[in-house]
């Protein structure tokens, strides 16, 4: 699509002119690549942009950015949204909980320190973690020598289901259509908005999470602590873990 657009664009900006092969090649070659850095810009961005902020962040004169984004309307990759553009419905994915945003668009200031203090109660292993299509991404991770085997060691990404936080992430996903049996699970951690797991590759590691809610009043990621059920109550790791979610996402709150 965004090939159809750049042709479109170079069409009209040459008034379809005859030109050789080559040279409608390279222009439509250079359209893609100003498309694609329009695009990328808004799909990083958690707010509306205005014509005056693309201008400025991609660089590209405003009469070319004004034109791209008038042609991007037209086809559903960018709609209006007051004051600005934000990517449109035919360019967010199915599976993506928070369209339109990067992977976590909180400054670490509003979640390290409050996953630091988690860390320092408890000694246990914790995360924040955000939904990438079906998978989890960690987006920090704080844990000690002795931390427990988990299953996720030395990765950055692992399937959703087998993790407490990407249960909680799918749970308050907008589009995602599980199975009969996974949906009451994911029915069950809506209403309780915690998650508790029981690790695949070691049976005495627990893992529990909770929602992290942005400004918009949606989930934007999950708080997860992973522990030995001996080392730390199932009751106490849910309790923490909801104090550092809810802490989370007052900081985000208000952010100006």
């Amino acid at each position: 699509m965004v090939l159809r657009v750049a042709s479109e664009v170079s069409d009209r900006a040459r008034g379809r002119s005859a030109l050789p092969d080559s040279t409608a090649q390279e222009s439509v070659t250079g359209v893609v690549r100003r498309v694609g850095v329009i695009l990328a810009e808004l799909a990083e961005a958690a707010t509306p942009l205005s014509l005056a902020e693309l201008t400025c962040r991609t660089g590209l004169p405003k009469t070319t950015v004004h034109r791209l984004l008038a042609a991007l309307c037209g086809t559903g990759l960018v709609r209006r949204a007051d004051p600005g553009y934000l990517l449109g419905p035919a360019a967010s994915p199915a599976w993506d909980p928070v369209p339109h945003r990067a992977p976590l668009t909180l400054p670490r200031r509003c979640f390290l320190p409050h996953l630091v203090e988690l860390y320092e109660k408890t000694h246990q292993m914790v995360s924040l973690c955000v939904l990438v299509g079906d998978e989890v991404v960690f987006i920090e991770r704080i844990y000690g020598h002795d931390r427990v085997d988990d299953g996720a060691d030395d990765v950055d990404r692992v399937p959703a289901g087998h993790t407490a936080a990407g249960r909680v992430l799918l749970a308050f996903a907008w589009a995602v259509r599980p199975d009969e049996g996974l949906e009451r699970c994911l029915a069950g951690i809506r209403r309780r908005r915690v998650a508790v797991h029981t690790a695949a590759c070691n049976a005495g590691v627990i893992c529990a999470a909770a929602p992290v809610v942005g400004r918009a009043g949606r989930v934007v990621a999950a708080v997860e602590i992973v522990g030995c059920s001996p080392a730390m109550g199932v009751t106490a790791m849910v309790d923490q873990v909801r104090r550092t979610a809810l802490a989370i996402s007052a900081a985000a709150r208000c952010l100006g």
